[in-house]
């Protein structure tokens, strides 16, 4: 799968990131444990913030739903980080990456999901505003998560 993932990857960027192509970079790595639902930890030290979204916060609901479902995605596993380079450490310093794990865009799937919400801040949290917006608005018609209190079979 991941011989397949990166020629896919990339015209997935060539096709809506192509103003920030070249300003963009990747890196192959392991998650070494996840933080929160849009949080994760690599080897090195560095933590890593999902571009693009918010999951809830300890104490918020779906909190749990959206932290175990992340790692479901990604621990333990070869993800691949996309970084922008126009911005790619947030205040906290942490690295600003799109996830992708197993051929999946976690930052998409979380959406649609009803486990995130969209968090569009430029300049590099908006490349896939239109992506994100009808993750979004897909889950929150069904209900689902955060809009509604749905879940799915991967969430229970």
């Amino acid at each position: 799968m991941a011989g397949r993932l990166k020629p896919l990857l990339a015209f997935f960027l060539i096709l809506f990131a192509a103003p920030c192509l070249s300003e963009a970079s990747e890196k192959d790595t392991y998650v070494k444990y996840v933080i929160d639902g849009d949080t994760i930890a690599i080897p090195g030290g560095d933590t890593v913030r999902y571009l693009g979204i918010d999951t809830p916060e300890r104490g918020e609901p779906f909190y749990r739903e959206a932290k175990y479902r992340n790692r479901s995605f990604v621990k333990g596993k070869k993800v691949t980080l996309v970084f922008c380079d126009k911005e790619r450490l947030d205040k906290y310093g942490r690295l600003l990456a799109w996830v992708y794990a197993d051929g999946v865009f976690v930052n998409e799937a979380l959406l649609k999901e009803g486990l995130a919400r969209k968090l569009l801040i430029p300049p590099c949290g908006t490349m896939f505003a239109d992506e994100f917006k009808a993750a979004e608005d897909s889950a929150r018609a069904e209900g689902l998560g955060i809009w509604g209190g749905k879940t799915g079979p991967a969430v229970r």
